[in-house]
């Protein structure tokens, strides 16, 4: 079998290129020949070199026609595949599909990183001057109305979660054609160390409780809310400290605010090995304000899962789908810093919850996340499309 997988995605360092270059590294072990197509050179991906720079433009122009620029690439890549995977971010773009199963002879099957944006969200952000003139912008791309503006001529639809998987069936979507898989996890970024080289590796101190977050500072990630729970967690716990790994996209002005007289306690960097940094680390917040604008699942989401690094995250719904499978994490409500800071405290405090959340991460891997499984299921849906579209030229 011959698969080109593509992305439009014009960002090297994003959840969509990430899933869809662990899918085809697994896709080749297994013997699919296979065709990584994007808006940049994609060569040393598929080939098991990790992303050392975030390339690519940050404007919504600049990237839209970065974006449509890499359709004809797509389309001449399919030439001699027997099927395209094309990823888009979410239903909006779905009409970016029906041009490419146009232009192509191979069976197009689509998947959608993401969901749209909730006009209720756009309300909630209001009293946030910046973070809603970026929400506006993501809404403008990302509604109801662009998700319905066209039919579903593609042979299949694939979504991460049955909260996509709703959405999509309610803006009109063939049922039989929408099939949920779980995105990929990159297991090569997860190879761990002992803690102590991982956190000597990092500059970060030994013997101390020790909160991470990686990726990047945009508004929907919540990390000035991390930043205020901590203020309030080094009240109570006096040897916590704060390592942030940021991937150079979006504003740390608001964190470095609220962090203000905490230097001491707090360690910047900057791209680092994610198993590395999941080594190094007691706790992962992630105290996402909205999943809207990133891929669902959350990839440092499921990596620490596959890391069974203790996490505490926020009580969305699409994140209740992975968290309610078990004791992985634990929840508390967006914007709540309070909260989020006992959430830390309880589990820097206990070593015994974090093994139990440990084991418990690790069952919902092998059960629901396991890169092998899945892979099989993206086989199995390759070569039923095939054999549906054999029966259709046939009987043409």
């Amino acid at each position: 079998m011959r698969v080109c997988l593509a992305s439009l995605h014009p960002r090297v360092l994003s959840g969509q290129i990430d899933s869809l270059t662990g899918l085809g590294r697994a896709l080749v072990r297994r013997g699919t020949e296979v065709t990584l197509v994007a808006p940049f050179d994609t060569g040393a991906l598929l080939n098991g070199a990790l992303a050392e720079l975030d390339t690519g433009p940050t404007r919504l122009l600049p990237a839209a026609r970065q974006m449509l620029g890499a359709i004809p690439r797509v389309v001449q890549a399919s030439r001699g595949c027997d099927l395209v995977h094309l990823a888009l971010p979410t239903p909006a773009f779905g009409w970016l599909g029906n041009v490419v199963q146009a232009r192509v002879a191979a069976p197009v099957l689509v998947g959608f990183e993401g969901h749209l944006v909730d006009t209720r969200e756009l309300f909630k952000a209001r009293r946030r001057s910046r973070a809603w003139r970026s929400l506006l912008i993501l809404w403008a791309v990302n509604n109801r109305l662009f998700g319905r503006l066209r039919p579903y001529r593609c042979r299949a639809y694939v979504v991460s979660s049955h909260y996509q998987r709703d959405e999509l069936i309610a803006l009109g979507a063939p049922v039989d054609r929408v099939v949920v898989l779980p995105n990929m996890v990159e297991e090569s970024k997860l190879a761990g160390c002992a803690p102590r080289v991982a956190r000597r590796c990092l500059g970060l101190q030994d013997g101390v409780p020790v909160v991470g977050y990686v990726g990047h500072f945009n508004d929907g990630k919540g990390v000035d809310v991390l930043a205020a729970a901590f203020r309030a967690l080094s009240e109570r716990l006096p040897s916590a400290t704060l390592a942030l790994a940021w991937s150079g996209q979006g504003d740390p002005r608001p964190i470095q605010q609220r962090l203000a007289g905490l230097e001491a306690r707090v360690t910047w960097l900057r791209k680092v090995h994610v198993g590395t940094f999941l080594s190094a680390i007691d706790v992962l917040a992630l105290p996402y304000r909205s999943t809207a604008g990133q891929a669902a699942f959350p990839s440092l989401l499921l990596e620490a899962l596959h890391a069974r690094r203790s996490l505490v995250t926020t009580d969305l719904p699409l994140l209740r789908e992975v968290t309610s499978l078990g004791p992985v994490a634990l929840n508390c409500p967006p914007e709540r810093p309070d909260l989020l800071a006992e959430r830390l405290e309880l589990l820097l405090r206990s070593e015994e919850q974090r093994r139990a959340m440990s084991e418990a991460q690790g069952w919902v891997v092998q059960t629901h996340f396991a890169s092998q499984a899945l892979v099989q299921r993206y086989e199995q849906l390759y070569t039923s499309m095939l054999e549906v579209n054999d029966v259709a030229r046939l009987a043409a």
